[in-house]
């Protein structure tokens, strides 16, 4: 069905968020039609490898599926605009170093390829395959699941002069799942670092996150992927139908409603992949 196709998935997280990977690799895993093609790329912070590699070893002990674990160390630039951002988001530090690592996987894993990336709050309800399909990139650097436009996002940019010169009507994606090829990567790493140095003078400009400064570096080169590869934000809208639930192929809490949270939701739809870690993670949560 496959061939000898290789299907590459990178996830960044720090030890703060480890108790949703084993949850998303079982969804993936289990609803993919052909597991073995499966190699998943997971960076984390310094000095936590060794702790996941044995929470994997104990998850699966005989998968027919490949993964790596590697660690990042943040760079001087990274820190310092990290810092800055501090006051702006309700995320612990090392998250944040984590979430924005996923712009220098070239450096991590130099030989990836076409790769798929996943926030670890997910849980694939369909077969990755199809959205490796799906994402073509004949005609764009990356391909994502739009949520609302340069001129509806406000929220986002808080001083228009950022988006001033943009077409509003040009789709905003959520940048919590994603296809790309990394070798593209050399040239927009460039424009993802001068997005940073600009917010970096004025931080109150643009909402602090990854998502925002993705954005602008693929402004127009965005390939659209169908909703149902993203369904979000499951962390914060309680409002989603169960029959969009079902059906949706990608299911993403993105917000700070986290299923394995006390006050998460739709927790059933992540419980069955969670099985023994459930528990002990809400008690701990």
């Amino acid at each position: 069905m496959y061939s000898d196709e290789v299907l590459n998935i990178a996830f960044c997280i720090d030890r703060m968020h480890f108790v949703g990977l084993i949850p998303a690799l079982r969804s993936i895993v289990q609803n993919t039609g052909e597991s073995q093609v499966l190699a998943f790329h997971i960076t984390v912070g310094a000095g936590e490898s060794d702790e996941l590699l044995a929470m994997l070893r104990r998850a699966f002990p005989a998968p027919d599926f490949r993964y790596t674990v590697k660690e990042f160390n943040v760079t001087p630039f990274l820190d310092d605009y990290i810092r800055a951002g501090r006051e702006m988001t309700y995320a612990a530090y090392t998250s944040s170093v984590m979430n924005f690592s996923r712009f220098y996987l070239a450096d991590i894993y130099p030989d990836l390829g076409k790769f798929a990336y996943l926030d670890v709050d997910i849980i694939v309800q369909g077969d990755i395959a199809e959205l490796f399909r799906l994402a073509t990139l004949e005609q764009h650097d990356l391909a994502a699941v739009p949520f609302n436009s340069f001129g509806g996002w406000t929220e986002g940019f808080k001083n228009q002069d950022y988006i001033q010169d943009l077409d509003p009507m040009e789709p905003v994606f959520n940048a919590g799942v994603y296809v790309t090829e990394l070798a593209k990567w050399q040239t927009i790493l460039p424009q993802l670092e001068h997005w940073m140095q600009l917010h970096r003078q004025s931080m109150d400009d643009v909402v602090f996150g990854t998502q925002s400064i993705m954005n602008l570096a693929f402004y127009k080169n965005l390939q659209v992927l169908p909703q149902g590869w993203n369904l979000s934000p499951m962390g914060h809208d309680e409002t989603f139908p169960e029959s969009e639930l079902r059906q949706a192929n990608l299911l993403h809490w993105a917000g700070q409603k986290k299923p394995w949270r006390p006050q998460g939701l739709y927790k059933e739809y992540w419980r069955p992949y969670a099985q023994d870690l459930t528990t002990a993670t809400e008690a701990s949560s």
